[in-house]
């Protein structure tokens, strides 16, 4: 019986070794941003996870990091400054202008004839 024994211990031995074997190749089919349902037997998007947190086998996931929108960052930073810049800039030439307009010519410019000017 010890024979008979050993026989079906080597088969269930065999057996699990091809479930564990075939479960690993289902698993590694699945992309990286998969991973495996056991129930369905098919390869899960993680980004199900956002929706569906609790669900089983989620936790092979790798975290995705939420990417921060920089360039919309960096754009409002670059139109505001240029806005300053451009008001500023408008401000200054106004009151450069206005300033120029109020202030009359205090002497008549005169044209000389001087040494340089010979005929």
């Amino acid at each position: 019986m010890a024979p008979d024994a050993l026989c079906a211990l080597c088969g269930l031995m065999i057996a699990a070794l091809t479930h564990f074997h075939v479960a690993s190749a289902q698993k590694s089919q699945c992309g990286s941003s998969e991973f495996l349902n056991s129930d369905l037997d098919v390869c899960v998007p993680c980004a199900s996870c956002k929706q569906y947190p609790k669900t089983p086998s989620c936790n092979t996931c790798k975290p995705v990091e939420d990417t921060p929108d920089v360039w919309k960052l960096a754009a409002i930073t670059s139109f505001s400054v240029l806005a300053v810049v451009l008001v500023g800039a408008a401000l200054i030439i106004g009151v450069m202008v206005h300033r120029r307009k109020s202030r009359p010519l205090r002497e008549p410019i005169e044209e000389t004839a001087g040494p340089l000017y010979q005929a």
